[in-house]
């Protein structure tokens, strides 16, 4: 089986459909193993398909600025890269930037402001929690103690995790970093009322007040509370019951 340096330039092709049958072979067997590579393709994944439901406005949308920052970005990874995996980038004209390059190009042409971090907060946010939306959902109401505990062992500070609650419409699915964030964020995942919720938890202050972001059809909360920054994040038809979430996040974490 590949190990992860061989299969990283395989994973964009792979996602386009444009590999090898035996390189797609060798994917598939190395990602049933392989928990990190398989996040790496589930973000491709999402990456993909944002950039292809707005495709028409892309086309001439970069900026000279951009187009200049994006090839920064890519020749500093394709320095990065070991000169196998780069003979085999380049024979596919794929840039190993991928799913970085992606985010920064998709940010900036659509003003999200990247220098603004409430908005690239709340962008980085979308972007997860589409992707556990469609590929990490538990069909199991969890332990809202247990999960705190396990979290504070593996990350090593203490998070508070608000339990399911009825009258609220929620019921905790599971925690997990986030993947778009190098882990560094707590990722608690719910169930709203056939919909799924998610709630972020920074280990520091990232904003001041409370300010609602609209993203790619998703809405978010943000505030700071407690020397944390917390994130409630949905893309449910009925947002204007949002604000009875917050008030129940609020109430419940410390």
């Amino acid at each position: 089986m590949k190990n992860c340096r061989d299969v990283e330039p395989l994973l964009a092709p792979y996602v386009d459909g444009d590999a090898a049958p035996e390189d797609r072979a060798a994917v598939d067997a190395h990602i049933e193993a392989c928990g990190c590579c398989r996040d790496d393709l589930t973000a491709q994944r999402v990456a993909r398909d944002l950039l292809h439901a707005r495709r028409e406005r892309l086309r001439d949308a970069p900026t000279p600025q951009l187009r200049a920052r994006c090839a920064a970005q890519a020749v500093r990874a394709h320095a990065q890269v070991a000169p196998a995996a780069r003979r085999t980038l380049i024979s596919r004209q794929v840039p190993l930037a991928a799913a970085a390059t992606i985010v920064l190009a998709f940010a900036a042409v659509f003003g999200l402001g990247l220098n603004n971090k409430v908005q690239a907060l709340a962008f980085q946010m979308t972007v997860d929690h589409v992707k556990c939306a469609r590929f990490n959902s538990s069909p199991v109401a969890a332990d809202p103690v247990l999960l705190a505990q396990q979290w504070s062992a593996k990350a090593g500070w203490p998070l508070t995790v608000p339990a399911s609650s009825e009258p609220a419409g929620l019921e905790l699915r599971s925690v997990r970093r986030c993947g778009v964030t190098d882990g560094r964020v707590a990722h608690l995942i719910y169930d709203w009322r056939g919909e799924p919720l998610s709630v972020y938890v920074l280990n520091s202050k990232a904003v001041a007040g409370t300010s609602q972001v609209q993203r790619l059809g998703h809405q978010s909360v943000m505030w700071s509370q407690n020397g944390r920054t917390y994130v409630v994040l949905t893309g449910a038809s009925r947002r204007e019951d949002l604000a009875g979430v917050v008030h129940y996040m609020r109430s419940n974490v410390y």
